[in-house]
């Protein structure tokens, strides 16, 4: 051959682009064995250089397509925004007027009056 560095593709961009395919709806559009496409995948044999030639083809005529369709630029799907579901009366605002300032003591002293608890709540 001429150009031997050309007669093989690249494993990994095969790779790349049968992430999205299965072995088997891989193989039966390539019109190959699934065992030889499962030894491509594995590198156990040499990729032909048209496989991924022809998956990159596949990748570009696909996006082609939604490109000219304007399927990306569909808008999304007009959700309604999310609530709080709850009785009526238990939404209600705190009233701030009526909150007393809480002194340094009685911070500290918060910190120092918690009663012994058991860590494993056996209850020992």
């Amino acid at each position: 051959m001429r150009y031997p560095n050309l007669r093989y593709g690249n494993p990994a961009e095969l790779q790349f682009y049968a992430m999205a395919y299965t072995v088997p709806a891989l193989a039966k559009q390539l019109r190959r064995d699934e065992r030889t496409v499962r030894d491509w995948l594995n590198a156990k044999q040499r990729v032909p250089w048209w496989v991924p030639e022809i998956m990159r083809l596949w990748r570009n005529e696909h996006a082609n397509f939604c490109r000219q369709l304007e399927l990306n630029n569909l808008p999304k799907i007009a959700r309604p925004p999310l609530a709080v579901v709850t009785p009526i009366g238990e939404l209600t605002k705190p009233n701030l007027k009526e909150k007393k300032p809480q002194t340094l003591t009685d911070l500290r002293l918060d910190d120092f009056d918690l009663e012994p608890t058991s860590a494993c709540g056996t209850g020992r």
